[in-house]
C-alpha cells in the first residue's frame, strides 16, 4: 500500500532537507574553522623552530639539511590537508549536484500536483 503524498508533504520533507543541509554546513564550516586554527598554530611553530635553525645556519652551527628536516613536516602537513580538501570537495559537489537535482524534481511534481488539483472542475 502507498501513501497519498500531498503538495504539503513533499514541501515538508524539502525543508526538513533545507534544514539538514544547512546544520550541516554549520557544522563543516565550524570544523574548517578549527582546522585552520590548527594549521596556523603548527605553521606557527614551524616557523619559529626554522627560524631558530636559519639562525644557527648562518653561524655556521647548521647545516641546510636541518633547514629542510625542519621545514618538511609542515609541507607535509599542509600537502596531505589540501588532498583531503580537494577530494571532499570533489565528492560533495557530485552528492550536492545529485541532491539538487531530486528536490528540483520534488519541488516540479508538487507545483504539477497543485497545478491539476487546482484545475480540475474549473472551466
Amino acid at each position: 500500500m502507498t501513501r497519498d503524498t500531498g503538495p504539503t508533504d513533499a514541501w515538508a520533507l524539502v525543508e526538513t532537507e533545507r534544514r539538514r543541509d544547512r546544520s550541516l554546513r554549520q557544522l563543516c564550516s565550524a570544523a574548517w574553522g578549527v582546522t585552520v586554527l590548527v594549521v596556523l598554530a603548527y605553521a606557527l611553530i614551524v616557523g619559529v623552530q626554522l627560524a631558530h635553525v636559519m639562525r644557527l645556519r648562518a653561524v655556521g652551527a647548521a647545516s641546510s639539511d636541518m633547514v629542510y628536516a625542519t621545514a618538511m613536516p609542515l609541507l607535509i602537513v599542509l600537502g596531505v590537508l589540501s588532498l583531503l580538501v580537494a577530494t571532499l570537495s570533489t565528492v560533495g559537489i557530485f552528492l550536492r549536484l545529485r541532491t539538487a537535482s531530486l528536490t528540483e524534481i520534488q519541488l516540479r511534481l508538487s507545483a504539477l500536483e497543485e497545478m491539476l488539483a487546482g484545475g480540475v472542475g474549473r472551466p
